[in-house]
């Protein structure tokens, strides 16, 4: 298991250092990190590599090294939290080397859950207050780690000075179901060579040994309990001979087992299979782990007890030795077989066993798979308790796992309606400015503000032609295709666009937040937007599309009108002129007002043809300039695209104005030719 992997690697950096380890590592073959996975299970031939590394590397014999492994996993057990069950197991080193194989079951079951294969140990009492201990793994030559761990333990747990010498070594042949294999037996005589300390200063209680219990004189040993009496107090018991033959059982066994089978005389093997410890079945190897817990698992399952109690005595005993005969480890994975969990105990004759027991079930649905009721346990039975909780825990499971559903429900609900929050707000935000957007969404009431701006309109003059001639699908198309492009440069130079209806597109610059170059800012927009029209063709005269701009600047009214749809609206006489700009512009051109003109010189630098004064509504003649360049920024930066230095100018406003009057020269050419085809048709009529 990883945890001894952990546990060797804590042992070397500690006392030898970072570099030793590594220099084993790189010994042993293993990738650092990848050699102490906690949970991890690595093969007995990677730890045995991973310690002969460690022996090499600090010169010492691996028997050092695994004796010296035991005493550290002792220490660093206790100091990663098993401090307080470890010093709770037993008053003296006896009872906590007896409770060993119980300690390795649970950390197997309970802690990891795993199938671990653990040693088992069994220690005796010698007259001279001396220990003997019995010492049983199927892993031969790991002996002095037991030496490290008990001399550890005594050491820390029991405060005693102790020596472990070696009094016998034997190993045999195991059969067992999954194959052969070699089992260890050690004999360690364990002696104290402090002076004998008590549990405390006032107590007579060895830490050693345990003291053997004074039950005064017996005066009458009769046993006021029948076997009747016996068999009801616990239900699930047996007792077994020298030859692991059935001696009694107790009454509940008849439930799930054929009477044929609990005649005293039958071989247990005949009756059940060992699940834990694994060893052969046999008195002698109960003996040798007496200290271990005992699962065992029934081998008839409920139907095959219904079936042989439905035949005859003959038929039953024929049954039995088929049992018998055949490999039942198939018939074991399938139905329900009861498993008993429990204690093997030395009688005083020692030459029976009893086993004590209770039915291995956790929950009321694994009862009720077995045919059981929980009044199948006798009242003094923990596992009643046991089972009850376990189902109360079940149900708050089940209970926590649908509010965690219910909870990961709404999380996904949540998720859900964020998103469409965000889109929601993402829709606002482009519909309004973004600082009036977030004071909308956070609930501020928006006062209407008067600003300094710049206001430009521009449409597509050959718009009106192309309507009767195309499909509607392929108008809108078109719509989309140019404004897609007007909406890039918008949102490149940061100005808002208020508004498009119809072919008109209209955008503002120098509101909601002021800047004095909002004159400046427009003006770059307009050779923007004129650069990118152009790369869109007229359908009718296969020409590209040209623009026609108007800008003024002057003083403006902002505000949101609306609830339900709320628009960011702009008012007063400088939103009129400026679309009076472009309506009495030209096609292909950027018309300016002087006030525009003024403020975009006043922080930029342009180059503007005057048009002269024009006659406007409302306002009489108003002077006029045509912007053709600006002399601060090319058209490749304010349209933010890549020159080709083998193809365009520098400053791209040749291909500009080339390309303008190209278009304008083929419409033009395009109108002359409509108008001689109208004339010489109204000649020949």
């Amino acid at each position: 298991f990883g945890f001894i992997h952990e546990s060797i690697r804590q042992l070397v950096i500690r006392k030898y250092g970072e570099e030793t380890w590594l220099q084993v590592l790189e010994r042993s073959g293993f990738e650092n990190g990848k050699e102490n996975i906690v949970n991890h299970y690595y093969s007995d031939t990677d730890t045995y590599v991973l310690v002969d590394s460690v022996s090499i590397v600090i010169k010492v014999t691996k028997d050092q090294v695994w004796e010296m492994y035991g005493g550290f996993l002792i220490t660093y057990s206790m100091e990663i939290g098993w401090d307080e069950l470890v010093r709770s197991m037993s008053p003296n080193l006896k009872g906590f080397l007896d409770n060993l194989d119980s300690l390795h079951y649970f950390i197997d079951h309970v802690v990891y859950k795993a199938n671990l294969r653990g040693p088992s140990f069994r220690c005796e009492e010698n007259p001279d207050g001396t220990l003997m201990l019995h010492y049983f793994t199927g892993r031969p030559g790991l002996y002095h780690i037991v030496k490290g761990v008990v001399k550890e333990v005594a050491k820390l747990v029991f405060n005693l000075d102790i020596t472990l010498s070696v009094q016998g070594r034997t190993q045999r042949s195991v059969h067992m179901n999954n194959g052969e294999r070699v089992e260890e037996h050690v004999i360690f005589l364990i002696k104290n060579v402090g002076e004998n300390r008590r549990d405390s200063e006032a107590s007579t209680v060895s830490l050693m040994t345990s003291a053997a219990p004074d039950f005064g004189e017996i005066v009458d040993d009769n046993l006021r309990m029948s076997l009747q009496d016996f068999s009801k107090a616990l239900p699930y018991h047996f007792v077994l001979d020298e030859s692991c033959k059935l001696v009694q059982c107790g009454d509940e066994l008849y439930n799930h087992i054929p009477n044929e089978l609990l005649k005293p005389g039958t071989p247990i093997l005949r009756i059940f299979e060992i699940n834990r410890p694994q060893i052969p079945l046999d008195f002698e190897n109960i003996c040798n782990f007496i200290n271990a817990v005992f699962v065992l698992q029934v081998k008839t399952s409920p139907l095959k007890k219904k079936h042989m109690d439905a035949l005859t005595k003959e038929e039953q005993e024929q049954e039995a030795e088929a049992m018998e005969a055949e490999n039942t480890s198939n018939e074991l994975t399938q139905g329900c077989h009861l498993k008993l969990k429990g204690q093997m105990m030395m009688l005083a004759t020692k030459k029976h066993i009893i086993y004590l027991c209770s039915p291995y079930v956790t929950s009321i649905n694994e009862l009720m798979q077995f045919g059981m009721r929980l009044t199948a346990m006798p009242l003094h039975d923990a596992t009643r308790d046991l089972i009850l909780l376990n189902q109360q825990r079940l149900t708050d499971v089940e209970v926590n796992l649908q509010l965690e559903a219910n909870n990961e429900q709404l999380e996904t609900m949540t998720r859900e309606l964020e998103v469409e929050r965000k889109k929601t707000d993402s829709i606002l935000k482009d519909m309004l400015p973004r600082k009036i957007a977030k004071q909308l969404l956070s609930g501020e009431h928006i006062e209407p503000c008067e600003y300094e701006a710049t206001v430009m309109f521009c449409d597509l003059p050959a718009f009106q032609q192309i309507i009767p001639v195309c499909q509607p699908k392929n108008i809108v198309k078109l719509l989309n295709e140019v404004f897609f492009k007007l909406d890039r440069i918008v949102v490149l130079r940061g100005v808002y666009k208020v508004e498009t209806v119809s072919d008109s597109y209209m955008t503002v610059s120098g509101i909601p937040d002021y800047t004095n170059e909002h004159a400046e800012t427009m003006c770059h927009v307009a050779l923007g937007m004129m650069w990118e029209a152009r790369s869109v063709m007229d359908p009718v005269n296969n020409t590209p599309f040209l623009l026609r701009i108007g800008l003024h600047s002057g003083t403006i009214i902002a505000g949101v009108v609306g609830t339900k749809m709320p628009r960011y609206c702009l008012f007063g006489e400088t939103v009129t002129l400026a679309s009076q700009m472009e309506s009495l512009g030209l096609a292909g051109k950027i018309q300016c007002s002087k006030w525009t003109y003024t403020q975009a010189m006043e922080t930029g630098r342009f180059e503007f043809a005057p048009r002269g004064r024009i006659t406007v509504k409302g306002r009489g003649d108003v002077e006029t300039y045509f912007l053709t360049r600006s002399l601060k920024k090319s058209i490749w930066e304010i349209t933010d695209h890549e020159r080709d230095v083998n193809v365009n100018s520098i400053e791209g406003y040749e291909e500009l104005e080339t390309s303008i009057e190209s278009a304008q020269a083929a419409r033009n050419d395009n109108i002359t030719k409509a108008n001689q085809n109208n004339s010489a048709a109204c000649t020949i009529a």
